[in-house]
């Protein structure tokens, strides 16, 4: 034996090494020793992998492959395939085949060099040590430690689902249960045995509510036989046809549906059972190409609609015509194919045409409440624009980005919209021009301006709004100091999101002096720019959001701010340090992190003797485990994902 083990291939498997040992013996006694034995071989093989005996390399090699592991080893060798060679289609399928969430972030190379640390720093860059880095991946993302722990779990008997408020599987099949939300979400791959006994959960529970991700034809079948299921989730499933959409006849129970999705299959056939579907109350199919103003007419006979949206789509003037009377509708998002001829017809919706009341609060990441919201895209112009005159009862509108053939002169019939309060446009269309019409909407409270092309002159024609509380911009390539400070004139502002990468540092001084300011998106501000934020003695609500070199020094400027509620870190690179300077934050209520690489179970235990903590929020921080669902306090709700 070597002084320095051979280490098992990443699929080892014991079919593989008695063949090996057969095949050893073969050729001894081809050599001449005729006396070489099965028994010789396997010993010396497991010997040459650093174990004692073939009974213990048995064992170890079978507690690496339980039973049901195999439909995960594949999906780490594709995982392997995929970050090796940089092919983002590759994760996106396999995401959407699986019903993962693993990144596709390969603009940025560090990150990928964290995922797959033993190839990178290997010189051979062997396909055996990706499969290792994929299968690490594999199991942080089901909330392991290592691919040793996940694969012992597949053993493990079945926990009580009723054993927390959000239950995580710690075996496949592999999914959640939010009990407040009376929710089951899957995470694949699945059988359809897993499937089945997903179901049996389902049905024993009487679940209202199943994420149903990377559903097949086939499942579909068992899918279809739930009645307790009302609300359902099958958007992304690539191995759903138009098929096995035809099992939703069966269940005219359903109120809320989601499917489709971006790559999907599903053609105009696949939304034939919605007519079937009278009860149905919200639709989504977003960015399905096969949905069309054909499947939009499956929708008529559905008049409890209250929510469409198919963004993305190539739905328009057909689909508005599907919700024609639609009495309670409220919700409406339509696809790209919105023409001047579609938008007259919108005034035959009652929830757009009259005011029929209602409550509106509004925050800068979305609002919180609204009694309708109408989103319109395609090539319309200012011929159509003017026919949304007389609109009384829209609170929301928004144009989406493929809208692009009308002016900005062709917004001046918004200031005459009655209950319009909440306004989006982006990009190219929301120029200077753009922002002196916006700033004359009477009652406008929320405005969604990203990647507005606005320059200096256009955000200071909109510091005139009076009535302006938030506005959403991130990128906006032309937003610099003059119209960073001109903002701070805006009497109502209570919350921005806007890049502060031109913003000098003079210009941001002037951020505490913003008089009503409560909420702030740190997009594009440096660490050193950040004691600029900890003097905002009233901040409630910070997002470190697109902002991803922000460390430790950022939360250490910030660790002052005693009426910080809510706190978000996405793709930072803070430490255990920053969740040590949170837990002193004792007015946190809420608080979530996506993506960060650094922080560990132990910062996060940190975080768990906060007294007025309700919520926190940890996904795909590879460093931290499931183990720290069990840290908190009974009535902390936990949402957390590898």
């Amino acid at each position: 034996m070597s002084e320095t083990p051979t280490p098992l291939p990443a699929n080892a498997s014991l079919e593989q090494l008695q063949k090996q040992a057969k095949e050893r013996v073969r050729a001894l006694r081809a050599a001449g020793d005729s006396g070489a034995m099965l028994a010789d071989a396997q010993f010396a093989i497991a010997r040459e992998h650093g174990f004692a005996t073939w009974a213990k390399l048995k064992q170890h090699i079978q507690s690496l492959r339980p039973p049901g592991i195999e439909p995960f080893e594949r999906l780490a060798t594709d995982l392997a395939a995929a970050y090796t060679s940089g092919d983002e289609r590759i994760v996106r399928a396999i995401n959407a085949a699986s019903g993962t969430s693993f990144p596709t972030d390969f603009h940025d190379p560090e990150k990928v060099r964290q995922r797959m640390p033993a190839w990178y720093a290997s010189e051979t860059r062997s396909p055996e040590l990706a499969i290792l880095d994929a299968r690490q991946m594999v199991a942080h993302a089901y909330g392991f430690e290592n691919w040793t722990a996940f694969a012992a779990s597949l053993t493990q008997p079945a926990a009580d689902p009723r054993s927390a408020p959000v239950f995580l599987h710690t075996r496949p099949p592999f999914y959640s249960i939010d009990w407040r939300e009376n929710r089951l979400t899957a995470r694949g791959p699945q059988t359809r045995k897993d499937w089945d006994e997903i179901f049996a959960i389902v049905e024993e529970y009487g679940i209202s509510r199943l994420e149903a991700g990377g559903i097949t034809d086939d499942a579909m079948k068992g899918l279809a036989e739930l009645e307790c299921v009302t609300h359902l989730n099958v958007g992304g499933s690539q191995g759903l046809t138009d098929e096995g959409a035809q099992e939703l006849r069966r269940m005219p129970q359903l109120l809320d549906l989601e499917i489709g999705g971006w790559h999907t299959k599903l053609t105009d056939r696949a939304f034939e059972p919605l007519r079937q579907l009278t009860r149905l109350r919200q639709f989504k199919s977003c960015w399905t190409q096969g949905f069309n103003d054909a499947a939009a007419a499956h929708l008529t006979p559905c008049e409890c609609l209250e929510t469409v949206n198919v963004i993305g789509s190539t739905a328009g003037d057909g689909l508005i015509r599907a919700l024609d009377g639609k009495a309670a509708l409220r919700f409406l998002d339509t696809g790209r194919g919105v023409t001047d001829a579609g938008i007259p017809d919108l005034h035959r919706i009652p929830a757009f045409a009259k005011w029929l009341g209602g409550e509106i609060e509004v925050g800068l990441m979305g609002a919180a409440k609204l009694p309708n919201r109408l989103m319109i895209d395609g090539e319309f112009t200012d011929t159509g624009l003017a026919a949304l005159e007389g609109l009384e009862g829209v609170a929301a509108l928004s144009f989406f980005g493929h809208s692009n053939a009308f002016t900005a002169a062709g917004l001046e019939p918004l200031r005459r919209l009655p209950r319009l309060e909440v306004f989006g446009i982006d990009g190219d269309q929301c120029g200077d021009e753009a922002m002196r019409q916006i700033a004359a909407i009477p009652r406008l409270r929320q405005l969604q301006a990203q990647g507005a092309i606005a320059g200096d002159s256009g955000w200071e024609a909109l510091s005139r709004s009076q009535t302006l509380e938030y506005i959403w911009g991130r990128e906006c390539p032309n937003f610099a100091s003059r119209g960073f400070i001109a903002l701070a004139r805006l009497p109502s502002l209570r919350g921005m999101g806007i890049s502060c990468k031109l913003v000098d540092d003079g210009a941001l001084a002037a951020l505490p002096g913003f008089p009503r300011l409560r909420q702030f998106v740190s997009i594009d501000v440096s660490d050193h720019g950040f004691r600029h934020v900890g003097r905002c003695e009233n901040l409630e609500v910070l997002y470190c959001m697109y902002c991803r070199d922000t460390g430790d020094a950022a939360t250490e400027d910030i660790g002052g701010l005693r009426k910080l509620r809510t706190y978000y870190a996405g793709m930072t690179q803070i430490t255990d340090r920053s969740l040590e300077i949170l837990g002193g934050m004792k007015a946190c209520e809420k608080l979530e992190f996506w993506q960060c690489m650094a922080i560990t179970d132990a910062g996060v235990a940190r975080l768990a003797s906060l007294p007025r903590l309700r919520e926190i929020g940890i996904h795909q921080s590879p460093k931290v485990s499931r183990k720290i669902t069990q840290l908190f306090r009974e009535g902390v709700r936990v949402d957390y994902s590898g």
